[in-house]
């Protein structure tokens, strides 16, 4: 799943429709500024147990420990 991205501006324009989106599909949506990551936007998670936490991370950055792995 790729990532989602958008520029500040964007993100600022939009924001009531970016923050819907993140709620309803679970994505977060990485905000740039100057093309390099600033902030990200994600949704609240009412109860998150570490286990969740640590299986989003790993489901997250699955590229780089593939990479790693080599």
């Amino acid at each position: 799943m790729a990532a989602l991205t958008m520029g500040l501006a964007e993100a600022k324009n939009n924001f009531s429709r970016v923050t819907a989106e993140v709620n309803r599909t679970g994505r977060s949506v990485t905000i740039l500024k100057n093309n390099k990551p600033w902030v990200v936007i994600q949704p609240a998670r009412s109860s998150s147990s570490a286990t969740d936490v640590a299986v989003d991370f790993m489901d997250e950055y699955a590229d780089v420990f593939e990479e790693l792995a080599k």
